[in-house]
């Protein structure tokens, strides 16, 4: 019989590395708590609602880059050359667009998906591990920024103390996406890394014409009125006409990398609760797929 896997929430991480689990024979579920797929790479009929830029950040993220984009390829994620300029990770980047929608609808066809589901508690027994004391897997692989404050062990031969994970809050962030007809590229400096109110943005050219420009809004900005929001941002660019502009709110787990080091270590002492590095989707995929040591026996 093949093993069952849960992978908590429907990132693009957790979607290409539940194709890849099946690949290996396992039976491979995906607990979701909202009644969409995508997490921070999350599309709507318009397409991303936040970002979709992938650009290696470190050299070890360098030299597997365009591997990594071969390997995406492979489950149907689209690649463009459109950009213009991004900041991604406080740094200026010439990134790549991905179009996920093709993965994301492959997941849906393919993979075993559990929507409304929030993973609320997580218990880890001799031969099995439960999610919230109903569904019963052999291992569950738990991502970077998941929200779960605890996880319990309970062996018939001893008892753990339940295993704290530390996270700093939760976070809701202000997004916003515009398309702008015939936009002009001026030589933007970005010398406070902002676009007027966003800092985080991505500018792409969806065809000659139309523009699209995706950011986060700033810290001192979100709780402003919209109207003010989308002033300053227009003030910030160079167009002809604005076609089309939408917030988005996105509520995230924040943990520094002190967290993060304290949850790798404290997941070492369970079984069957797998970390799944999804810092960045390349890094990711790098440890997680490439790196990869031998997965356990799918039966």
């Amino acid at each position: 019989m093949m093993k069952k896997i849960a992978i908590i929430g429907s990132s693009a991480p957790s979607c290409i590395f539940a194709h890849y689990l099946k690949s290996k024979k396992f039976d491979v579920t995906i607990f979701e708590s909202s009644n969409n797929i995508g997490g921070a790479w999350a599309l709507d009929g318009m397409g991303s609602k936040y970002s979709n830029i992938i650009s290696p950040l470190s050299k070890s993220e360098k030299k597997i880059f365009y591997k990594a984009v071969n390997f995406l390829k492979t489950y149907k994620v689209k690649f463009k050359k459109n950009f213009y300029k991004s900041l991604y990770s406080k740094r200026i980047v010439n990134s790549e667009s991905c179009n996920l929608k093709g993965l994301y609808d492959l997941t849906k066809k393919k993979i075993k998906i559990k929507k409304m589901t929030a993973v609320k508690s997580i218990v880890e027994k001799d031969n099995s591990v439960l999610i919230n004391n109903k569904f019963v897997f052999n291992y569950i692989f738990f991502p970077t920024y998941i929200k779960l404050k605890k996880i319990k062990i309970k062996y018939y031969k001893r008892n753990i103390k339940d295993i704290s994970i530390p996270y700093l809050k939760m976070n809701k962030a202000l997004h916003v996406r515009l398309f702008v007809k015939d936009l002009y590229k001026k030589n933007y400096k970005f010398k406070n890394l902002t676009l007027g109110p966003l800092d985080r943005f991505q500018i792409m050219d969806i065809n000659k014409s139309i523009s699209q420009i995706n950011g986060r809004v700033l810290l001192n900005w979100k709780k402003r009125e919209k109207k003010a929001i989308i002033k300053k941002i227009l003030e910030s660019i160079n167009f002809k006409k604005l076609i089309a502009i939408k917030f988005f709110v996105y509520r995230s787990c924040i943990r520094d990398a002190k967290q993060i080091k304290i949850l790798k270590e404290r997941i070492k002492k369970t079984k069957r609760v797998k970390y799944l590095e999804t810092f960045t989707l390349l890094e990711f995929i790098r440890i997680n797929i490439f790196e990869n040591k031998p997965l356990m026996s799918s039966k």
